[in-house]
């Protein structure tokens, strides 16, 4: 299991990401963000596990993060994402597709507003519009990496968390 910590705007990981190392259930983590990090969860985790470090990571960061848990990158990060407040949402196997169905567009990864808005003008708002486009359309309009777009849309997401990765910060 997968899971992904966005901290509140005014809180940054850096050098706090060494906490990780502390908290039982992490296997590897990868700073995703200044304030974000995925994690790779250890196979026994279980969905009370999962509550148990999420409200570690409550004590450690404070009241407003947010946190999400899935199979792969993409559902843990909108699982944290999907809701404006504070929260941990575990998404299981079982409930993944539905649960993707009807995120809006905004929360599949790789896209910035000013897809979003491209993507909304010609109707598509959630993951579910997303997935209908075909081949052709993607093709035009995002290369290559449409195909991977919509691959995440249908909640298939290959990228592991990477150990330790930090991408650099702006």
């Amino acid at each position: 299991m997968i899971a992904y910590l966005q901290l509140p705007l005014q809180a940054m990981l850096i050098d706090k990401a060494d906490t990780f190392e502390q908290l039982r259930g992490i296997t590897s983590w990868e700073v995703d963000s200044s304030r974000s990090a995925y994690f790779l969860l250890d196979r026994w985790m279980t969905k009370e596990r999962v509550r148990e470090l999420y409200h570690a990571l409550h004590l450690t960061f404070g009241p407003h993060i947010r946190f999400g848990a899935a199979e792969q990158k993409t559902t843990a990060r909108a699982a944290a994402l999907y809701r404006a407040v504070p929260h941990c949402t575990i998404i299981t196997p079982e409930v993944s597709e539905q649960f993707l169905a009807e995120l809006p567009i905004r929360l599949l990864p790789g896209l910035g507003q000013r897809t979003t808005k491209y993507l909304a003008r010609h109707g598509i708002n959630t993951f579910s519009e997303f997935r209908g486009l075909s081949y052709q359309t993607l093709k035009d309009w995002f290369g290559v990496s449409g195909i991977i777009l919509q691959q995440f849309a249908f909640g298939i997401d290959p990228r592991v968390v990477e150990p330790s990765r930090q991408r650099a910060f702006a």
